[in-house]
Order: structure tokens, then C-alpha cells, then sequence
């Protein structure tokens, strides 16, 4: 008969460095994948694989494999091609690997991924024996995925809450509860909520939840249907319901949804101002605060002041503004504001990057969203290859400080997503010992005395453009 073994070829890894990040490759051989570190999702043409560490699929040559990182993180997969040799023994043929493509259940992700590290640490052997090895190596890998398909009980398990999330992804109805999701996957509703949170880093009610607003929201805009109409339709009891949730996870109503895309609204923005010239919006108002940056300065021209800073707005010339709509933050005058217009706010403390698509989803800029961050990660990956090595030694760090409060204190910032998120630069002890702190402020008020604390081997400084802060520091 003529069967088939399998002959590895070489190892790769791909890493998607940031959060939304892309990652393609397409493949010229049958190949395993396995999740090494991160979660984040796999496109193979219209279908998309949850990957989370330990997961393991294989893919057909030909295939073109899409990764995208969904978390701050660094995400990394194994990629393993590999070819079929076909060997005549007489008889029958059989088919040796006869899987389909896809997820492998009931992967034993230790050893597997144990064994696929290996094999990328070895992937270049020198001489024979070494190229012998990885061969070994990969026999037992290919045993294990085979006996894998026996599974076991808990991985059967995610294997079935799997499949009730890409139904779920497929479905027309989303009238759907946690017992019947359940029962779907033959779980008990605790089980069955586990193993979903572990899988998409959400509980199956807020899933649920984020489908249907997606479809409301595209209803919202393409049909003629009502509110109530809507509200059935997307799994809500009643229009109530519907716009409540609407409004806490959009930040506006859904009227006002669809006023924000249909027509062109004045936007009086006392926080977030950078987000909306982003976004290709120019507010109506600003305060000072924010119109005097450099880096705005060629964009503002028209925008009103409309307060000094980003928490004291000057009443009467918001009120004679007449905003369509007001931006603020931590709900800074939030109830004063909506005396005047409808307001969004915005908590300051959400991670940059969802509280800008949070902005963008408001006023229908998502896809401009989108492509922002994808250009903003790659121009952050290239400066990063354009540090000059000499000055960006190993073990150096960096710090930014406001220096206001002297000549008693001064301002240091944790949370510089530009330098220790996106360009990977290290803090100083100080300021680490911050960031690891649950719920810390992203800057505190330091007294001069522990400046040296605060300070790393380089230093970004922001002083205040008024005299008097200028000549403390120039004192200082």
C-alpha cells in the first residue's frame, strides 16, 4: 500500500508586537501552528480561529494566514512547515495525517509546545545528526497531535464552548441566554463561563452584548426601522433596555447616534482634543489648555476658547456656542454640561487605544480609527529601529516629567504609552514600582527632594510657558 510520513522542514515564529497589530504569511507547505504567548485571532479567508496560548492548528499549503494581537501584549506563534512523503509498502492506501484543516482539539499544549520551541531553537542544525534530531522531534510532535484527536474530557469541553462562539459569530438570532449557550455546549452555565472568558477575555452575556450592538448599530443607520423595532430585533425586551445599554457602551443615545453620522454636528471638546484632529474633526470649541499646543498649532484655526483649562470652561461662551454636542472626561461638569447639549464622557484611565476607537465608535469615524492605529504602530516600529543603538544602551531608562509645583515638588508621569508601551523604553525602579500598583494615577506630584529618584539616564521635560514657572526651573 502507499502511505504518507511527514518531514519536517523549518520553524518560524511571528510576533505581532502591539495590540491590533497585523501579521500575514502565506504558505508554501502543509504547516502546524501553535500559540506560544499572547491571545489575539487567525483569519483564514472568511474564518476566524480564537488563539490563545496553547491552541494548535494545521493549515493546507496555499493558505494565506492572517494573525492579529488583541491584547497589550506581545503576541507570538510557532509556525512548523513541513512535507508529505508518500511510501509504497503494497496494499491499500491510508492515509497517515487524515485531519482536516483547522484547530487540532485536545492538543496536550505542554509537550506540544515544549517540542515546537525546540524545534524553532534548533531550527538551523549543523550536520546530519543535528538535522537527524529535529526529524525525531518532530515524529513525537506528530504523535502527540494524533493522539490528540482522542481528547479529553476538558478539552472536548473548550472545544464545544469554541463552537458556540463561532456560532454565535454566524447568527442571525441573538435572542440567546447563558442556559441556552450552555446547553448548546453541554456545560453547566458556571463551567460553560469559565471556559468562554478564557477563550475571548469576556463573559458570554458581554459578548452577547457587543454582537448586538454591532447589529443595532448597523440597523441604525442602513434601515427605516424604529427604535422598538431595532430593540427586538438585536435581543433586547424593549426599547428601554436597548438604550440604555446603547448609551453605556457607545457613550451616546441612539438618536443621537444617528445624528452624529447623518449630519454634521458642533462639537465642543474640553478634553481629547489631539483624538479628534485624528479623526479628521476640527470641535467648535476647545480650551486654551489644549489650542495651546505646538503641535497643534496648524490645525486649530477657527476653534474657539471656550475655558482655560480642560476642567474650568468658561459658561458663557460654551453656552453661546451652542454645541450639538459636548466631549469631557471623569465626569468633569458632566451634569451642568448636558444642561446645554448632549455630553460624552470619557474615562481618562481607559487604555489609549480603546478609549480612541470609544471616541471614534461615537462619531462614526471607526474605520478612520482603525487606520490611524495601524500607520501609528508602524511609524512606532520603524523610530524604534532608528534608536541609536550607542545613546539606547541596554539597561538604560527614561523618564518624563511636568515640572510645575517648584520650587516644592514637581509632576512625574507613569503612564507615557508613547515610551514604555509603544517604543519599549524602560522606566526607572520608581516609577516601575508605580506602574505595577492596581489603579495608580498616571502622574503624581513628587517633592524636589526625590527628583533623582524619579530620574532615568534620559529625561523628556515639560515646563509650563508662563515666567514664572520658567524662571523656577531655570532656577532649579
Amino acid at each position: 500500500m502507499v502511505t504518507s510520513v511527514y518531514v519536517w522542514k523549518k520553524s518560524l515564529q511571528l510576533c505581532c508586537e502591539h495590540a491590533e497589530e497585523w501579521s500575514e504569511k502565506l504558505l508554501a507547505y502543509p504547516a502546524i501552528v501553535t500559540a506560544d504567548e499572547g491571545r489575539g485571532v487567525i483569519q483564514v479567508d472568511e474564518r476566524e480561529y480564537i488563539l490563545a496560548n496553547g491552541s494548535c492548528f494545521l493549515f493546507a499549503p496555499g493558505t494565506r494566514l492572517r494573525f492579529c494581537n488583541r491584547k497589550k501584549v506581545r503576541l507570538s506563534v510557532h509556525l512548523i512547515e513541513f512535507e508529505r512523503v508518500n511510501i509504497s509498502l503494497g496494499g491499500q492506501d491510508k492515509e497517515a495525517f487524515p485531519w482536516v484543516y483547522g484547530e487540532i482539539p485536545a492538543a496536550p499544549s505542554a509537550r506540544v509546545m515544549q517540542l515546537t520551541k525546540q524545534l524553532y531553537e534548533n531550527r538551523e542544525p549543523e550536520g546530519e545528526l543535528a538535522q537527524y534530531a529535529n526529524h525525531v522531534t518532530f515524529q513525537e510532535l506528530i504523535l502527540l497531535l494524533m493522539k490528540a484527536m482522542d481528547g479529553g474530557v476538558e478539552q472536548t469541553a473548550i472545544q464545544a464552548v469554541r463552537r458556540t462562539v463561532e456560532q454565535l459569530q454566524q447568527a442571525n438570532s441573538l435572542q440567546l441566554t447563558l442556559s441556552q449557550l450552555s446547553e448548546w455546549a453541554g456545560l453547566s452555565p458556571r463551567h460553560y463561563s469559565r471556559i468562554f472568558h478564557s477563550l475571548t477575555g469576556q463573559s458570554p452575556i458581554e459578548y452577547l452584548i457587543s454582537k448586538r450592538l454591532e447589529r443595532a448599530k448597523r440597523q441604525l443607520l442602513d434601515s427605516d426601522d424604529s427604535i422598538s423595532e431595532i430593540a427586538i430585533s438585536s435581543g433586547y425586551k424593549d426599547p428601554f433596555h436597548f438604550s440604555r445599554s446603547f448609551k453605556q457602551h457607545t457613550g451616546v443615545s441612539p438618536r443621537f447616534y444617528i445624528q452624529l453620522r447623518k449630519q454634521k454636528v458642533r462639537i465642543a471638546s474640553l478634553q481629547f482634543l489631539g483624538e479628534m484632529l485624528a479623526l479628521g474633526i476640527k470641535p467648535a470649541g476647545a480650551p486654551s489648555e489644549l489650542l495651546d499646543c505646538r503641535y497643534f498649532s496648524n490645525q486649530i484655526e477657527g476653534i474657539q476658547e471656550i475655558g482655560q483649562s480642560v476642567v474650568t470652561p468658561y459658561w458663557d461662551k460654551l453656552s453661546a456656542l451652542k454645541p450639538d454636542m459636548i466631549v469631557t472626561f471623569n465626569g468633569h461638569h458632566y451634569s451642568d454640561y448636558t444642561k446645554i447639549a448632549p455630553t460624552l464622557d470619557i474615562s481618562w484611565s481607559m487604555p489609549f487605544f480603546d478609549r480612541f476607537r470609544m471616541i471614534a465608535s461615537a462619531l462614526g469615524k471607526e474605520q478612520m480609527a482603525e487606520e490611524w492605529v495601524r500607520n501609528y504602530l508602524h511609524q512606532a516600529k520603524q523610530v524604534k529601529t532608528l534608536l541609536n543603538p550607542a545613546v539606547w544602551e541596554e539597561g538604560q531608562t527614561v523618564s518624563f516629567f511636568w515640572m510645575r509645583g517648584l520650587p516644592v515638588s514637581f509632576q512625574a508621569y507613569f503612564d507615557m504609552g508613547v515610551l514604555y508601551r509603544d517604543l519599549g523604553l524602560a522606566a526607572p525602579d520608581a516609577v516601575k514600582r508605580m506602574q505595577k500598583k492596581r489603579d495608580h494615577p498616571f502622574k503624581a506630584d513628587i517633592p524636589l527632594k526625590d527628583l533623582a529618584l524619579y530620574a532615568g539616564d534620559h529625561l523628556f521635560v515639560v515646563v509650563s510657558p508662563d515666567p514664572e514657572s520658567e524662571a523656577s526651573f531655570s532656577g532649579s
